[in-house]
């Protein structure tokens, strides 16, 4: 009989870590080991090669899972990031730590995080995360020295980006390995997440890196790259073996399965089954595989155990020492998952599942069961042939919930896997209005509402439409009707009804509803004082009606936990303009310059005031920003952004400035005056000529090429034939002054010689 390495360490328990650590010297003891996390947003477990992936290679993810254990059904408990990493880091299930979904809940303060109780240890704590989702204010900060995030640069393309904002891996890495070269001596707990994933899916193609595969199998090929320069610093480091590694992912992708594109809506593998690698010199084995279900909130309590540091005393998880050595051979392992977006955001049924080593089974209006082993891809329900084992499952499920859920049930409404067309249809009404289409944005979402009066989505696109286009008394009527429907609705209130005042006070504040939209603000920041963006709001109305030092205490208190939210850099510098404190305001028009952020309009006027301020550098940096910000270029900006770096002396940049703007506008003889100026600047006077004259082909009577290259002639001493440059300019323009002055003093000049 054949036995496979791993299997024999898998059952050697204690034998096989000792046999190990004597084949590789003295490790590192317990007391000694830093901590590293690396958590994979979107990343399935059927992509690596070490869990039997073979899309794309992995070698990076591969050779690390090598060096330690994989775990061959780690199940998330929410296909979603910010309940996903809260389970992580506090061992706890979403019900019991409260946080169910993105941007609408954040994680208490009295909850205990692997980051809290590792600080107070004594660990240095920093974590470097890629998607807004997680950023600060959500919860997941606490614990943390050192918590990067990604910059609040809301807009891009005419769009709102704040949920959608991320960074690459290379970009995290860049962050990782400054805070490496720089950090205190001693024990640190590291939290590195990579988003990249996540559709859309487009990786950065940089040239010396060869990536595999398309569209998302690209950005799994992608990871493992930056992946691998992670592992190379901190191998190189000496860090690698002197800590404890644990890459894991948060969810997975549906890709189109059972008619999911992305996740988020249910329960399958393809969106919970995630890699799980754990590394910890002399105490993981080498090459161990760990079968069985094990479940995100275990990675908590498993480190604490590792590091043999005390248990937080509300985790729900469990440590998997016992799988890793041997002792528990996991054949009575559940996991649990849950996802509460079909209620949240379509109103139709939660869902909940529970799986064994087996079998698993997916509450639903509709319940369904799974053989995993006979049937991995889910395809088979066999909740009605095998009643009997259905009902088994749904009892355990159901006395777990009763320990650790405090939601009601979703009695009566739909099942999702009915309605995933209307979810489709949702999305598309939402991608018409990223697009600019309000009106059919509009349209196809009262045709959902109609169906489905509980779809949050459908309302809030109808909401948003309706701001678009300028129908505030429409969509201010909408949003009460949206917090009226969340304050009746008996689950899940309070976050419901957080979202429809938010709406609701932007409707007012649009209507000029002052007092109403600055009630409903101040009541949102007291429920929650972490609401970033509402105090950016409340600021901004405060400055409106005089009474701006409210507003900037407001800003400061939000960039205090911030500095680089582009949004509240953007508010004080409004207030600082309108109050007329010029000096402030410069001070606030560079930040934004330097940070790349704010709205469009707001960098334009920072763009002018720093311009008069004598920073062009800076100026041409707010301009593009609120180029990049705007849905179709801006020929204008364009012209601004090339005047700007003129005035720097970057000739190269505004050259493709002006080329834009001519590219945007190509009747307009603006863009060649402008290179052609650049083209006598440096002395290049048969360019300037060229370019001279192709403004002159668009608007004859546009006489300041003219009036330039006479100028320029004039200075040089070529006097008689500026005058017969400046006599054309006469021509075509008698009303040119400037052309008339530059005459009179050349035809002197020419007498005069």
């Amino acid at each position: 009989m054949a036995f496979s390495a791993r299997k024999i360490l898998a059952g050697c328990g204690l034998v096989a870590v000792s046999l190990w650590t004597m084949r590789c010297g003295r490790a590192p003891a317990p007391s000694e080991l830093s901590v590293i996390l690396v958590t994979l947003d979107t990343t399935r477990a059927d992509r690596i090669g070490a869990f039997g992936g073979t899309a794309v290679p992995t070698p990076n993810l591969d050779a690390v899972a090598r060096e330690g254990a994989i775990f061959e059904q780690a199940i998330s408990q929410v296909p979603l990031a910010l309940p996903s990493h809260a389970s992580m880091l506090t061992g706890r299930y979403p019900s019991s730590h409260g946080v169910h979904h993105n941007g609408l809940y954040r994680l208490r303060e009295s909850e205990t995080t692997l980051a809290t109780r590792l600080r107070a240890a004594g660990f240095e704590t920093a974590a470097f995360v890629a998607a807004y989702v997680l950023n600060r204010g959500f919860g997941l900060e606490q614990g943390f020295d050192t918590y990067d995030d990604v910059d609040v640069n809301r807009f891009r393309g005419g769009e709102d980006q704040l949920f959608e904002a991320e960074r690459t891996a290379d970009q995290v890495n860049a962050r990782v390995f400054d805070w490496l070269g720089r950090r205190r001596p001693g024990r640190f707990f590291l939290w590195v997440h990579y988003y990249d994933p996540h559709e859309p899916y487009r990786p950065p193609e940089t040239p010396g890196r060869t990536l595999h595969g398309s569209g998302y199998d690209r950005e799994i090929s992608y990871v493992d790259a930056c992946f691998g320069d992670l592992v190379k610093r901190l191998r190189d480091g000496g860090l690698l073996d002197r800590s404890v590694l644990v890459v894991v992912g948060d969810h997975g992708e549906s890709l189109g399965e059972h008619g999911e594109d992305t996740h988020g809506y249910f329960l399958y593998d393809a969106t919970l089954r995630v890699p799980f690698i754990l590394r910890a010199p002399g105490l993981v084995p080498r090459g161990l595989t760990v079968g069985g279900p094990v479940e995100l909130v275990d990675v908590a309590p498993t480190v604490l155990d590792l590091l043999g540091l005390p248990p937080l005393e509300k985790a729900q998880g469990k440590s998997l020492r016992p799988r890793i050595e041997g002792t528990d051979d996991g054949r009575l392992a559940v996991a649990h998952a849950e996802t509460l977006m079909p209620r949240l955001e379509y109103g139709l049924a939660a869902l909940h599942m529970i799986r064994d080593p087996r079998y698993k089974y997916i509450e639903a209006p509709r319940p369904e069961l799974y053989d995993i082993e006979k049937d991995p891809g889910e395809r088979h329900d066999l909740a009605s042939g095998e009643a009997d084992r259905s009902r088994e499952m749904a009892a355990i499920l159901s006395a777990w919930k009763g320990g650790t859920t405090d939601e009601s049930a979703s009695a009566g409404l739909a099942d999702p896997k009915d309605r995933i067309d209307e979810i489709r249809r949702v999305h598309l009404s939402r991608e018409r209005f990223k697009k600019g289409d309000a009106v059919g944005a509009l349209k196809s979402a009262d045709e959902i509402l109609r169906e489905n009066p509980r779809s949050q989505e459908a309302r809030t696109t109808r909401i948003l439409a309706l701001i678009e286009i300028e129908r505030y008394p429409e969509a201010e009527k909408e949003s009460l009707a949206a917090l009226a429907a969340a304050e009746t609705d008996g689950e899940n209130t309070a976050v419901l009804a957080e979202k429809a005042r938010s709406m609701l006070a932007s409707a007012y504040r649009l209507e000029g509803k002052v007092r109403e939209a600055e009630g409903l603000y101040r009541q949102l920041l007291k429920d929650d004082p972490r609401r970033s963006m509402i105090a950016v709001d409340l600021a901004g109305l405060l400055g409106e009606t005089g009474r701006g030092a409210e507003g900037l205490k407001l800003v400061g208190d939000v960039l205090a936990r911030d500095p680089r939210n582009g949004m509240a850099l953007a508010a004080r510098f409004e207030i600082e303009a309108r109050q007329g404190n010029k000096e402030a305001a410069i001070r606030s028009a560079a930040a934004l310059a330097d940070s790349r952020s704010g709205d469009a309009s707001t960098l334009v006027e920072a763009g002018l005031l720093l311009l008069d301020a004598g920073q062009p550098a800076r100026a041409a940096a707010c301009f593009e920003v609120a180029q990049e910000q705007n849905a179709r270029p801006d020929p204008e900006l364009f012209g601004q952004i090339g005047a700007a770096r003129m005035a720097a002396g970057q000739v190269d940049e505004a050259k493709k400035a002006f080329l834009a703007m001519g590219q945007a506008r190509p009747a307009d003889p603006r863009p060649h005056y402008y290179l052609g100026m650049i083209a006598l600047e440096g002395g290049d006077e048969a360019g300037a000529r060229a370019s001279f004259g192709r403004a002159l082909e668009r608007a004859p009577t546009f006489t300041a090429p003219l009036v330039a290259y006479g100028r320029y002639l004039a200075s040089h001493g070529a006097r008689a034939e500026a005058v017969r440059v400046l006599e054309d300019a006469l021509r075509r323009n008698p009303g040119d002054a400037e052309a008339r002055k530059l005459l009179d003093a050349a035809r002197g000049a020419v007498r005069g010689g």
